[in-house]
């Protein structure tokens, strides 16, 4: 146990249900924790479990670029998978546990970018749903409700004066 996570019972939660293979979106303002709760989570998770990362941040404007390295973080050969749902069914066919994480995955909605996200990522998401051992995490400032994503939102919950929260 890591005792040095910024909110250690919140941190644990979302591991457990993420290990339990629930899509979620983790919501918060600017500001507030949201690269560091992944960064806190990512350090807990099992070994077993496989970490696919991409942050919208810096591939906003290269979806093959995206793709291609989320291939390589899945030890997939890319060549194969012209979308997140080739990946997605290549995911499915192992055993192993995987998360993916789609770090500020609200700049899709509110920045310019690659057209080919919203045709080759976005449709394809509501697949890891279907799949025990895939989970989903999308982080984002704000819940949409007009935005079709397969997760449920959990909001970063504001830091307690012990820091445990």
């Amino acid at each position: 146990m890591n005792n040095a996570l910024m909110r250690p019972a919140f941190t644990r939660e979302l591991a457990e249900r993420l290990i339990r293979g629930e899509s979620l979106n983790l919501t918060a303002p600017h500001g507030l924790g949201r690269r560091q709760t992944v960064q806190d989570l990512r350090s807990i998770l099992p070994p077993e479990m496989r970490v696919l990362y991409a942050d919208m941040k810096f591939s906003l404007h290269d979806f093959p670029a995206t793709l291609r390295e989320l291939c390589a973080q899945a030890g997939v050969y890319d060549a194969e998978v012209p979308n997140v749902g080739k990946l997605i069914m290549a995911l499915a066919k192992k055993s192993q546990p995987t998360l993916l994480i789609l770090h500020n995955l609200d700049l899709l909605r509110d920045s310019p970018h690659d057209p080919l996200f919203d045709t080759e990522l976005l449709p394809h998401l509501v697949a890891f749903a279907g799949h025990a051992h895939l989970s989903l995490l999308t982080v984002s400032e704000d819940i949409y409700p007009d935005w079709a994503l397969p997760c449920k939102h959990i909001a970063i919950p504001l830091l307690e004066k012990n820091g445990d929260t």
